[in-house]
């Protein structure tokens, strides 16, 4: 082995003498001779080229670098904890939980319509994660989970998409607004308007910013909220009107606001995506089929509400 090149046994001896307080605790815990384990340490700090241990009557007395060590070790210690767990269910035959990862807004609007009823008859278990959409998309990638519900139509290499539903964009207008009792609102009638801008990151404003820009309309931007929900909730405390489609208009007060068709139209694509070539146990065309239901569903009745003056 050359200089530096650090084991797991190395790292897995040191963190035991500190955590045992001494060599034989450590040597009790790893099931080894006190003898191996203060040659794994001498061995460990020889690759690494520094001092773990300072050695003071036949002791190992941990020195400052030793515990910043141990602090920045405890990630990968707990992962490897996991490991084992999920090691122990394999070995008993136990069913993993779904991972399932989703971009905010949907976690808190979509998703409940669904996935209780589909978890009480399946008996499936089910983790959920957010991320925005590029980072959800890497994820997957990764294979770290096994279905993903995005915005924004990317492709992304290694991975499987089916579209779930296509949202008009509506204006969310506060009801003592201006703007508010008329039946339709125009990109015009935004110009120098107090203006909630919803996430560049998603790249959801980005083709807001492209309409804007071709109909030469200049919004005052007050605000930009990173999630819709946050800016249709900016919206209701009259901040500015906003742009929302069918999921953020689900979580909004709708005592506060009216919604108003807006032109030229808009719209937001919502897919489902998971690794290509991987097998669900699960099934996963069911679920699919349940959250593109249910969308509709939603955007049924937000129909209804937009027509409502």
């Amino acid at each position: 082995m050359k200089r530096g090149q650090l084991q797991l046994k190395h790292v897995a001896a040191f963190r035991a003498v500190i955590t045992g307080g001494s060599a034989s605790e450590a040597a009790r815990a790893l099931g080894l001779s006190q003898p191996a384990v203060s040659k794994i340490i001498a061995q460990a700090e020889d690759y690494a080229g520094i001092q773990l241990f300072d050695r003071r009557l036949g002791r190992l007395i941990p020195t400052p670098l030793a515990f910043k060590l141990y602090n920045e070790t405890n990630v990968l210690f707990s992962t490897i904890d996991h490991i084992d767990q999920i090691v122990s269910r394999v070995i008993n035959s136990e069913v993993q939980p779904i991972a399932l990862g989703s971009v905010p807004l949907l976690a808190v609007s979509l998703l409940p319509k669904v996935l209780p009823d589909w978890q009480r008859r399946t008996g499936r278990s089910i983790l959920i994660h957010t991320y925005d959409t590029p980072n959800l998309l890497n994820v997957l990638s990764a294979q770290r989970l096994e279905i993903g519900i995005a915005v924004g139509g990317r492709q992304s290499h290694g991975l499987e998409t089916a579209a779930l539903i296509r949202s008009p964009v509506y204006c969310a207008v506060p009801k003592d607004h201006a703007l508010a009792q008329r039946p339709v609102i125009c990109a015009r009638d935004l110009d120098g308007v107090d203006y909630v801008s919803l996430s560049r990151i998603e790249s959801v404003q980005a083709g807001i910013d492209r309409m804007f820009l071709v109909e030469n309309v200049r919004p005052n931007e007050v605000m930009q909220a990173p999630l819709m929900a946050a800016a249709i909730r900016m919206a209701e405390e009259g901040v500015g009107v906003t742009l929302a489609d069918v999921f953020a208009m689900d979580v909004a007060w709708r005592n506060r606001l009216v919604y108003r068709r807006f032109e030229p139209a808009v719209f937001f694509d919502y897919f489902a995506v998971w690794p290509k070539n991987r097998e669900a146990d699960f099934d996963r065309d069911e679920l699919i089929a349940l959250l593109r239901q249910a969308a509709q569903n939603m955007l049924d009745q937000a129909e209804i509400l937009v027509d409502t003056l």
